[in-house]
């Protein structure tokens, strides 16, 4: 049986899970700023591309000569154990950094999520660099994928499934499920064909209580196998369609990028405190993490069972230091294939993701 070291410290913090339901917190949806004031004034942008293990370094100094003219700073270097490509940015006064790590492979192609570039995509390469100075990392309004709909349709679906989960779903079927949850009568939940058995047979593996209506449903389709969307219907209405993942990359995520400072939106998961663990099965830590840190832990089963990791089966240790549970779960995780996301649901509830090390974040780009 798994035995768990918590030092004296640690001991005191308060133990239970504390549901948060501020259904009134900013969602995630980036909406126009009131005034010009609340934008950054100056954006710097920093190219970082990882070079394939096949190959790629040849190309190195063409690549650094293409990005000297567009006033962008650029590193190519092997990856770490932690860069995956990825565009994000971050902002520290009226300054706004965005940071785009991207791969070059052995053909001198350049690819970050959603966008790809040779060297003879010159204009581009230029337009995109000055969409990210513009915009920033979520680039241009214009154009994005939001499953072919308006963005006035898209705000009303997305502000119709904020609503908190009160009903405890693990064990029912994803099709039991769904009758349970917060969701709004005018976007019907559709299961497709290729899903039925998935949503009949599988099971829900987790707690989603607490959650938005919209995160819960995504989290309980993804311990089946499943994902949702929304769709339009031959009558021209909008409903919630249920799929198999793997089956398209466009369904609606599990989270979304915080809209505030991680240590605001989680400050016991990054309060230091003093941490010793010593043969840890991972799977009867993760809970005890959420309680400790009053922050949930998902488990992304999709993705671990795809890789056939069994959490039961991985066995995690951790040196007794002063330090926070977030770095302590990062590193733990890291060292056996997995990653630590941090991410906040449609009202803003801030929740730790456990997934695999994956190339990229899949879903919906944010509007």
């Amino acid at each position: 049986m798994a035995r768990f070291r918590l030092l004296p410290k640690c001991l005191t913090l308060v133990l239970g899970l504390i549901v948060s339901r501020h259904v009134n917190a900013q969602p995630a949806i980036t909406r126009p700023a009131s005034g010009a004031s609340a934008q950054p004034r100056i954006t710097i942008v920093d190219i970082k591309l990882l070079t394939s293990p096949d190959g790629g370094g040849l190309h190195t100094q063409e690549w650094s000569k293409r990005m000297e003219p567009l006033d962008v700073t650029i590193q190519i270097q092997r990856p770490t154990l932690n860069d995956k490509p990825e565009v994000k940015e971050r902002t520290v006064g009226t300054i706004r950094y965005v940071t785009a790590i991207g791969t070059l492979d052995r053909a001198g192609k350049i690819s970050f999520p959603g966008h790809s570039f040779s060297l003879s995509d010159g204009p581009r390469l230029s337009e995109w660099i000055t969409e990210l100075k513009t915009y920033g990392a979520q680039g241009t309004t214009e154009g994005q994928p939001l499953w072919g709909l308006t963005r006035d349709q898209f705000s009303k679906v997305y502000d119709s499934l904020l609503q908190p989960v009160e009903a405890e779903l693990i064990g029912l079927s994803p099709s039991a499920a769904i009758a349970k949850l917060p969701l709004p009568r005018q976007y019907p939940v559709r299961i497709s064909q290729s899903a039925l058995t998935a949503a009949d047979r599988g099971r829900v593996r987790q707690d989603v209580r607490g959650f938005s209506a919209a995160t819960a449903l995504a989290i309980l389709l993804n311990d089946c196998g499943l994902g949702f969307r929304p769709n339009r219907t031959p009558a021209n209405g909008l409903e919630l369609l249920v799929e198999p993942l793997g089956q398209r990359q466009d369904l609606w995520p599990i989270g979304w990028p915080l809209k505030q400072q991680r240590i605001k939106a989680a400050p016991k998961l990054f309060a230091m405190t003093p941490i010793e663990l010593n043969q840890v099965q991972l799977a009867d830590l993760l809970p005890t993490v959420s309680e400790l840190t009053e922050t949930p832990v998902v488990i992304d089963h999709y993705e671990i069972d795809q890789k056939k990791i069994d959490l039961t089966k991985t066995i995690v240790s951790f040196k007794r230091a002063e330090t926070s549970w977030s770095v302590a779960l990062r590193t733990m995780v890291v060292a056996r294939k997995l990653s630590r996301e941090i991410w906040q649901d449609e009202a803003g509830r801030a929740f730790v993701l456990i997934t695999t090390n994956r190339p990229g974040r899949s879903g919906a780009t944010t509007e």
